[in-house]
């Protein structure tokens, strides 16, 4: 008895920590239905010779006891129901756009991991080969001469202007239960560069890879019109073209590809350096743009224009004399996963089925209804299977709107319309407006909004405070109180 008087209260001492408006209307739940038991007026036919000391003593022993076991039997409808509720719920979430780490890593295995993209590094050198003298510690030798080549880099900017022309399509992957925004990559760098030493020189070219293990198909290097691919080499997950200058001599250099990532597309130039006549397109052919995200820490386009099929458009980023070290890119936006609204709306039915039983439980027991505990568990238990069956036929039929429209709303109708039998007066008839309030309207608004979660929580807690008040009222108000011949059965169970 112990362990489950502690599970019960570690339970409700949770609830109350995460969801303490919730917690307060249950409690205040079962202690109705404990005051009312324990002090419902005694029948006439009770009131005869048994006026002993024990046996008053006696009959608020059994009511105690009876009023304790009442409220011990709601509070483990309560435990049992909430947690089929969750075990549902998490159920439903763990198969239907559930996004996690190792997939999200396998997702990039396969298919290709972000696209981070660096610009063109140009080293523009000549090595000279220059003798060092080392003289001895004893001056009766001779010093030593040795000779070594030092490398001298040449000073100045050799970027003249830099022409990049993106193509970017969206290609979501699926792993598991969810899709994961991947996409393809078009992609064409171009740079004009001019050596600006006056005298022969060497240069090395070294173009960064995106991503280290991706796939890069049709991949082509041109120099001054010329094919160069089969004369670079792969260093450091870098394509490196070595190559020996005139002076003042003019390169046009370029590299295309196509390749595949996943989330977002980043290019940034990275050597700290003046960035000269610089123009990037990106051409997002389905990402319109009401939907563009930004990588962190990049900067804004320059221009956004729609593009010629209408439904993306092309980013476009021109820089002239300029340093900086932010990026440019695109983020792919958030993907609509498979039973996504059915995943939002399930995903705060606890919340509501708790507070419809809270509303029932106290609506049937301050109106002084029959066995108030038994109808209250069964009207509990019609909901949470509502909800069950909810996540069960979401993907049989048409989703979450046509399970609510063939499912869900039918069966709270029909526990409405039962509310209304149960209570044949108007707080019966505000109660299953209510039911229909909390069980559908609620965790639907505030499953689609996640922002205002918490607004339509306050909302629902000060309507369901307003009933409690006016059922309070109507019971205990002057000229409304119930004759003692009529007591309130709400602790009887048939």
């Amino acid at each position: 008895m112990n362990i489950i008087l502690s599970k019960l209260l570690g339970r409700a001492s949770a609830l109350a920590d995460v969801e303490p408006l919730i917690a307060l209307f249950l409690g205040a739940a079962l202690l109705a239905v404990f005051l009312t038991t324990l002090l419902q007026a005694k029948p006439a036919a009770d009131s005869g010779g048994g006026s002993s000391l024990l046996w008053t003593l006696y009959r608020h022993c059994t009511r105690l006891l009876w009023a304790a076991l009442l409220v011990a039997f709601l509070a483990g409808a309560i435990t049992v129901l909430r947690i089929y509720l969750r075990q549902t719920v998490t159920g439903f979430q763990r198969t239907h756009g559930r996004i996690t780490e190792a997939n999200y890593n396998a997702v990039q295995t396969i298919w290709g991991a972000e696209q981070q993209q660096g610009g063109l590094k140009a080293e523009i050198y000549y090595d000279e080969e220059v003798t060092e003298r080392i003289e001895s510690e004893d001056l009766t030798k001779p010093a030593v001469l040795r000779k070594k080549t030092v490398r001298r880099t040449a000073t100045g900017n050799p970027f003249v202007a830099e022409r990049h022309q993106v193509t970017l399509r969206q290609n979501p992957r699926k792993k598991g239960s969810a899709l994961y925004g991947g996409y393809e990559t078009d992609c064409r760098f171009a740079w004009k560069l001019r050596n600006p030493a006056g005298t022969p020189e060497k240069c090395d070219l070294t173009f960064p890879l995106p991503a280290a293990g991706a796939m890069y198909d049709a991949l082509s290097a041109t120099l001054n019109g010329q094919d160069v691919l089969p004369q670079m080499q792969i260093k450091e997950a870098s394509l490196v073209l070595s190559r020996d200058l005139g002076p003042n001599q003019m390169m046009d250099f370029q590299i295309a590809f196509r390749s595949r990532g996943l989330s977002t597309w980043y290019f940034q130039v990275r050597e700290p350096r003046e960035i000269r006549d610089f123009t990037l397109t990106l051409n997002l052919a389905d990402l319109p743009k009401a939907k563009l995200n930004y990588p962190e820490g990049c900067m804004t386009p320059t221009e956004v224009k729609p593009a010629a099929n209408g439904q993306g458009c092309a980013l476009t980023y021109r820089l002239d004399h300029a340093l900086s070290d932010k990026g440019m890119g695109v983020a792919m936006p958030n993907l609509p996963q498979p039973g996504e609204i059915t995943r939002a709306v399930l995903g705060e039915t606890e919340h509501a089925w708790l507070l419809c039983f809270a509303m029932i439980a106290l609506s049937l027991t301050l109106a002084a209804v029959r066995n108030a505990v038994l109808i209250t568990v069964l009207f509990g238990a019609g909901t949470a299977f509502g909800y069950g069956l909810l996540g069960g036929f979401s993907d049989l039929l048409f989703g979450f709107w046509g399970t609510a429209t063939l499912v869900l709303l039918p069966l709270f109708l029909a526990l409405s319309f039962l509310q209304t039998r149960v209570a044949r007066n108007n707080a019966g008839r505000l109660t299953a407006a209510q039911l229909l309030l909390l069980g559908i309207v609620y965790p639907c608004v505030a499953g689609l909004d996640a922002d205002r979660q918490a607004l339509y929580l306050n909302l629902c807690a000060l309507m369901l405070l307003a009933f409690t008040a006016w059922l309070l009222l109507k019971r205990f108000g002057p000229g409304d109180a119930a004759p003692e011949h009529k007591p309130a059965q709400a602790g009887q169970v048939a």
